[in-house]
């Protein structure tokens, strides 16, 4: 493992600080987050930018590259993370200007419902409308689907929901996932997380668990929405997920890769020790740098 890699390890652990002791703790917290981070439109000259709004006046932040002449050759739809309930919009802007950047790709970045206020469905169901609104643009074979952490998560829900509503849109060509979070969904899923939280020190154990109350919010959602294992990736798109092998959400790992294979699609996972969660998202480091080198040469591919 490279210096800089375990420099960037030991800064996440002490940002990460003590994990919240109640789903009302951490929801309190996402809410004082989001009141000082309100979406603006980005002031930079560093890319094009634009919004669109799309079904229950959500925005949709839409980004172009100004290193190329040519018009977008594809199109990338960026769920961000941050647990579903924190308005990070802006801290992604780098990575979307990044992935428009290296790929001469139209990034869409929707500024979903946030389960500060709704269900894990209202996010799912924004993520459907926006990769709806895509494809009026560009054919599947064209079209990327990513996300880190929760939005990686809402990227496998937004697989299942399109199998669940009969195919009515076809699937995107890639799928690439950085930690994708989510839920065991049985008793040995659950022992199998304890124990790998044994090698993580950001605290995560415990938001997983308050993770099915802030994802329902008093309403009833699909089990796939909360437990990835449970999803339904029959035709999903070729996907690429990445894990640190030492944090607590890899175990779910085991349970994707099994459900991926159970309905026959293809799944690429690795698995980098040391590294912290959503490392592959940022070159700022050897093993991160690798890890993002071969996920923007899988879009550059197609």
């Amino acid at each position: 493992m490279s210096l800089t890699g375990k420099a960037a390890a030991a800064v996440m652990k002490l940002l990460t600080g003590k994990p919240p002791k109640s789903a009302e703790e951490l929801l309190a917290k996402a809410r004082k987050y989001n009141s000082r981070n309100a979406f603006a439109m980005p002031s930079d000259k560093k890319a094009f930018y634009r919004r669109e709004t799309i079904q229950k006046n959500t925005d949709l932040l839409i980004v172009r590259s100004k290193k190329f002449a040519d018009e977008p050759e594809k199109a990338v739809l960026f769920i961000f993370g941050a647990g579903g309930t924190m308005n990070a919009w802006k801290p992604h802007l780098m990575m979307v200007r990044s992935i428009a950047d290296r790929t001469n790709s139209e990034v869409f970045m929707p500024l979903y419902p946030l389960c500060t206020d709704a269900s894990v469905s209202a996010a799912v169901e924004t993520a459907y409308e926006a990769y709806r609104r895509i494809l009026e643009d560009y054919s599947p074979e064209r079209i990327v689907i990513t996300g880190d952490s929760s939005g990686g998560a809402c990227c496998l829900a937004l697989i299942s929901e399109i199998n669940k509503r009969g195919g009515e849109l076809p699937m995107p060509r890639l799928a690439i996932l950085h930690s994708p979070s989510g839920v065991p969904h049985n008793d040995d899923s659950w022992e199998r997380m304890e124990l790998q939280s044994r090698r993580d020190g950001s605290g995560t154990m415990p938001l997983v668990r308050f993770f099915p109350e802030i994802c329902r919010h008093g309403e009833e959602v699909p089990e796939y929405m909360i437990h990835p294992a449970l999803g339904d990736y029959r035709n999903a798109p070729e996907t690429y997920i990445y894990y640190s092998a030492d944090e607590t959400l890899a175990s779910l790992g085991q349970d994707i890769e099994a459900a991926y294979n159970a309905a026959g699609a293809k799944l690429h996972i690795s698995y980098t020790p040391g590294m912290m969660h959503c490392f592959s998202a940022y070159p700022a480091f050897p093993e991160s740098r690798k890890a993002c080198d071969e996920w923007i040469a899988a879009i550059n591919s197609i």
